[in-house]
């Protein structure tokens, strides 16, 4: 018996990274996954490796940040598996762009897909929730970016600040239905975004700032979505959890990641 065993979770951005460890880790505990992303191939390969090890999963392609998306995408766990008892909001883009180098059209596609498509997806998931009477687990991926200023995080920073007080205000509404709704703000993460984005050397100057003297795995962070979505967390509601190595705690984070920044840097 699985901590979700029976249960059905969605996933957004579930692909790669944090959400394809979430997918596999849910499915692993006995959920059917609805695995979520934008490139076919990629959302094949994590359902076949669910179903390869024995768990349930089908996948649903679209961008998050569409006025629809929430609606088909609940709509589309309802009808395959018969339920939406967790929602993982995850997808997500990120980039480096300079303040006075914003553009509108940079920030209005951030705040598109991290703050208004977890919303969408949010609202939708917490309407089928209700509509069973089970109560049901929203967790939306935020960041340690939206805690602490870095350079070129304008827009990146903005959104994820903006989650954190999403969820904060989501789940004191959904409360009288037995729905929890938290925040997972993680520092840095091994992962393919990570890489393509800062670098080799400029993660090992990452790690110099985070007392655990390393960037955190995306199953670490799955195993932290995984309490949160489980029984054993049904009176934590409208909380961020930051899984960073003790970077936030020291302040040590943002002084060396500031001091190695600069504008030819990005």
């Amino acid at each position: 018996m699985g901590a979700l065993n029976n249960k059905v979770a969605v996933a957004t951005g579930s692909t790669r990274g944090i959400g394809r460890a979430i997918a596999l880790l849910f499915a692993q505990e006995g959920a059917a996954v609805v695995v979520h992303g934008t490139d076919e191939a990629r959302a094949v390969e994590t359902c076949d490796a669910i179903r390869q090890a024995g768990g349930r999963a089908e996948y649903f392609l679209g961008d998050v940040a569409e006025d629809t998306f929430g609606e088909r995408l609940a709509a589309f766990a309802k009808n395959e598996f018969g339920a939406v008892d967790i929602l993982i909001a995850n997808a997500g883009a990120v980039g480096l762009t300079p303040f006075l180098e914003m553009t509108p059209e940079t920030m209005r596609r951030a705040l598109d897909v991290h703050v208004t498509g977890a919303f969408l997806t949010a609202q939708a998931a917490a309407r089928r929730m209700i509509e069973s009477g089970n109560g049901g687990r929203i967790i939306l991926m935020s960041s340690v970016s939206g805690l602490h200023a870095m350079f070129g995080y304008s827009a990146y920073a903005s959104a994820k600040a903006a989650m954190m007080s999403l969820a904060r205000v989501a789940a004191v509404e959904l409360a009288p239905y037995q729905i929890t709704v938290n925040a997972i703000a993680p520092g840095p993460v091994q992962n393919e975004m990570m890489d393509q984005l800062w670098g080799p050397e400029r993660l090992k100057d990452r790690c110099l700032g985070i007392p655990a003297g390393r960037l955190a795995q995306p199953e670490e962070v799955a195993q932290l979505a995984l309490f949160l979505a489980s029984p054993a967390a049904g009176y934590i509601s409208g909380q961020c959890q930051v899984i960073d190595g003790g970077a936030t705690a020291t302040g040590m984070y943002t002084h060396e990641v500031h001091k190695r920044a600069s504008h030819s840097s990005l």
